[in-house]
């Protein structure tokens, strides 16, 4: 959003600067009303964050790209809005992995765990501005005299893997949890039941 952001909304949508501006400032406003929001359903439902949170916010956020980056021509002015809406879910979002560590870990590994989640996070958007960097040079489009609407769009598609990453990883490792708490069982074990059953 911060480096990205500005020159994609003003030399590839050909916004206006002062526009671009509003579209900022509305997601932070965004995020600071559903923050609370995701804040409040997040206590309400500890052993499903991730399922009803976490990844319908990756989903929103997913599509808000898609549909901008496959409309023909510059995406109209509401679409840039539902964009910035759908990313302002990523910050709030994001925060449910400190309190899953909270939540799942022993309090004497609480700091190595909330330094991975931060760490984590960070990792991924950097590599998301590396990939999006890198996809840019190799188009041509390096500079912001050669930026072009095309040239981004093809860049945001190299957040596509970290997506599916993220996301797989997120429902192996729910899966992985749910069974060390005691709340679903092993695979295995299920399929013994079934075996005992059957005969």
């Amino acid at each position: 959003m911060l480096l990205w952001g500005f020159p994609f909304l003003t030399v590839g949508e050909g916004l206006t600067p002062a526009m671009a501006s509003l579209l900022f400032t509305v997601y932070v406003v965004f995020g600071i009303l559903v923050g609370p929001a995701i804040g409040a359903l997040s206590i309400r439902h500890p052993t499903n964050r991730s399922r009803l949170l976490v990844l319908p916010v990756i989903g929103i956020q997913v599509a808000a790209w898609l549909a901008v980056i496959l409309w023909p021509g510059p995406s109209p002015l509401w679409l840039l809005f539902v964009l910035a809406f759908a990313m302002s879910t990523g910050g709030p979002g994001s925060m449910i992995g400190f309190d899953h560590a909270r939540t799942f870990n022993p309090s004497h590994r609480l700091s190595t765990a909330t330094g991975i989640t931060n760490v984590g996070g960070f990792l991924a958007a950097l590599l998301a501005i590396l990939l999006i960097g890198i996809a840019m040079d190799a188009q041509g489009a390096g500079t912001p005299d050669t930026y072009t609407l095309e040239a981004f769009r093809m860049a945001f598609l190299t957040q596509v893997p970290l997506w599916l990453l993220g996301s797989l990883f997120i429902v192996i490792e729910r899966r992985r949890t749910r069974v060390h708490i005691g709340l679903d069982e092993p695979r295995a074990r299920r399929r013994d039941r079934g075996t005992d059953r059957s005969s």
